[in-house]
């Protein structure tokens, strides 16, 4: 997936969905990265049909609205152009603010920063318990980026996660995989290898235990042997 790392709206999510002829709505999740309230902005939206190969382009402008600084909001949008649209990309030409301020956006800006795969499972419990509620997966730094906790991708030079105010180096110190523990997979690999050495200890005859055992068989023998040789003797 392909963002612009300047733009002060960041896409936080979408689900499509299809009536009986296959015409797509989308309904999208947007938020103000920005402090001060957006009052219009453009946008470039870019349709796709992965089976197929299909894609469009819509073109939106919206004014006369007012979303605070780190507000989220939504975006409902239809493609026209063909049916069982999939997929979706949204580039912002134009953000205007009640400052009088206006976002546009600049050359080399854009990155591709792969697909998102949130945690799951014990994993992003313990994260969970450590970074909030709003945590999804551990940071990484990349080339042209920094990923928080949080989801967010961040230019290398702000110190702080533009969408949950996080600092970024006690993030990436404090937060990542090793710093909170062993991971499912390593705890997982651990639990089969001391499985694993219970059974080869069960097997070896030198086993401290196994010569119990094999002591205690021997006596109960040896007593069942002189309750018969008794018995015998009685009778």
């Amino acid at each position: 997936m392909i963002i612009d790392l300047s733009s002060p709206v960041e896409l936080r999510g979408y689900e499509i969905m299809h009536d009986d002829s296959g015409a797509a709505r989308a309904y999208i999740d947007l938020f103000n990265v920005a402090d001060d309230t957006i009052t219009g902005y453009s946008a470039t939206v870019h349709w796709k049909r992965d089976e197929t190969g299909e894609n469009a382009n819509d073109y939106i402008a919206v004014d006369s609205v007012a979303i605070p600084g780190g507000g989220l909001f939504k975006l409902v949008l239809s493609c026209g152009a063909f049916a069982f649209a999939d997929r979706l990309e949204m580039y912002f030409d134009r953000v205007s603010f009640q400052s009088g301020e206006e976002w546009t956006p600049k050359d080399g800006d854009l990155v591709d920063v792969g697909e998102f795969r949130p945690l799951e499972g014990g994993e992003l419990d313990k994260l969970r318990q450590e970074a909030g509620e709003d945590a999804c997966m551990f940071p990484e730094m990349q080339d042209e980026f920094w990923r928080c906790v949080c989801g967010r991708i961040n230019p290398l030079s702000s110190e702080e996660c533009a969408r949950c105010r996080r600092e970024r180096n006690y993030v990436l110190r404090e937060l990542n995989r090793k710093a909170l523990g062993l991971s499912e997979k390593e705890k997982a690999a651990r639990f089969k290898r001391i499985i694993r050495s219970k059974k080869q200890s069960a097997g070896n005859p030198e086993n401290p235990n196994n010569t119990s055992f094999y002591l205690a068989m021997l006596f109960l023998a040896i007593l069942v042997f002189l309750t018969v040789s008794l018995l015998i003797t009685m009778f």
